[in-house]
């Protein structure tokens, strides 16, 4: 074994991952902290036509234009009226900034790598979860952003945005 493959396995083993642990329809979902900009209350989201149905419209944020996810799509769960106590959490992908509407953050965890299933092993058919974190309240499904649009919605948000912009 080489120096760089034991410090690898090394860091692996005592590796931590930070996750940002939210709520939808009381479920606890979760994002690698990594990809958070920063969490700020609702604000006013502007409709964007010709946006995928998995865009709720863009927000102005110190005049950047951010498009809003509502994952609740995703995930099946019934519509829900914009609260002002509702978050948007900012977060980076590999295409975009983007922000994901919560209705409320739990915080931050520390988990370790024995806590968390790959979302394949025990959930074949979610393709936007990335894993489920196991905690002792319960379950924790972790969001991949880097999969919350599809080759097709990508496409058309592209599209909205360039039109937008005219």
């Amino acid at each position: 074994m080489n120096m760089g493959e034991y410090k690898m396995s090394k860091s692996f083993q005592t590796m931590t991952d930070q996750i940002l642990v939210f709520t939808l329809d009381e479920l606890s979902y979760a994002i690698s902290l990594n990809a958070v900009v920063e969490v700020i209350h609702a604000i006013e989201i502007r409709y964007l036509s010709n946006a995928p149905e998995i865009i709720t419209g863009i927000i102005n944020v110190r005049g950047q234009i951010i498009p809003v996810v509502d994952i609740r799509k995703r995930f099946n769960l019934a519509d829900h009226e914009i609260d002002l106590n509702d978050r948007l959490i900012i977060a980076n992908t590999v295409k975009r900034q983007i922000a994901v509407l919560v209705d409320t953050i739990i915080g931050i965890r520390d988990m370790e790598p024995r806590q968390f299933v790959v979302a394949k092993e025990i959930l074949p058919f979610a393709k936007h979860i990335s894993g489920v974190a196991k905690v002792d309240d319960g379950l924790i499904f972790i969001y991949d952003l880097e999969r919350f649009l599809g080759l097709t919605e990508e496409k058309e948000l592209e599209k909205a945005l360039k039109t937008k912009n005219k």
